[in-house]
């Protein structure tokens, strides 16, 4: 069954700055699950009451991405900043840890790179099995959004994560990303499928909430289903709108006819 889970640094702005409020909006618009970046300058305190006072899961957070994984100089670093993120994840009820590559260096091969993410994703795996978490590994576009990042494309994680083959380690497939760097979605999630942990979503181009690009998301949700995809679905995007339950109902009205196996009335 299809959940929808929202990224709360792009979503529900409106309600406030602080995440606490933003919580609370989601928790009112019937969203059981929130993502964010970090807690960095936030009251971890706060957050936690927040979200046992609304009954809401922090679904993910993101390990600090501007790391360069493909340099072994920076893994000590990288296991030292994993380890803080873990730690709060578990203060914080979260079991999900979202990895990047940082950007890649021009002065080494491809395949240098590759195995040396592989060294330090495969260290910080044995962290996350420490803490009881999983880590989603993340391609983002470097056409529109990342120029320079090293995972770009969705075979360079999944490459990292058959490497490492490891429960603690899954891809997270980032739908808006991949058909930003000119990927089909179809394709992709035929190859990604074993180690799929986690699905995003945004509209292309824009990076609009689902419906203000040009992508068929009827299709898209057929797709999840015909690779045996059922989890959460998570939305981080821009909302066209002030109102973010606004910007999501016609996403939502399309996961639950998925979730019937009916056709909308749009």
């Amino acid at each position: 069954m299809f959940r929808l889970s929202a990224n709360l640094e792009y979503m529900f702005k409106e309600a406030g700055d602080t995440l606490e409020e933003r919580i609370a909006a989601a928790a009112a618009a019937g969203i059981q699950k929130v993502e964010i970046f970090s807690l960095d300058g936030r009251d971890i305190k706060a957050v936690a009451d927040a979200l046992n006072k609304y009954q809401v899961t922090l679904h993910s957070m993101v390990v600090d991405p501007r790391i360069m994984l493909v340099l072994p100089d920076t893994h000590a670093k990288f296991l030292q900043v994993f380890r803080s993120a873990a730690e709060q994840a578990v203060e914080l009820g979260c079991k999900h840890l979202v990895c990047g590559s940082g950007t890649g260096a021009p002065f080494l091969k491809r395949s240098v790179s590759l195995l040396n993410v592989v060294e330090a994703i495969a260290k910080a795996a044995d962290i996350a099995k420490e803490f009881g978490l999983t880590i989603w590994l993340e391609a983002v576009n470097t056409r529109v959004d990342h120029p320079g990042v090293f995972f770009s494309k969705t075979e360079d994680t999944l490459f990292v994560a058959s490497k490492v083959n490891r429960p603690e380690v899954k891809v997270l497939y980032d739908i808006y990303h991949s058909v930003a760097e000119g990927e089909n979605v179809e394709e992709e999630l035929a190859k990604v499928k074993p180690w799929l942990g986690h699905i995003q979503v945004a509209d292309y181009p824009g990076r609009g909430e689902p419906g203000t690009g040009n992508m068929n998301w009827q299709k898209v949700l057929q797709q999840l289903q015909a690779a045996g995809y059922k989890g959460d679905i998570g939305v981080e995007c821009y909302p066209t709108v002030a109102n973010t339950p606004n910007a999501l109902s016609f996403f939502k009205q399309l996961l639950v006819a998925a979730n019937h196996d009916v056709t909308p009335e749009l």
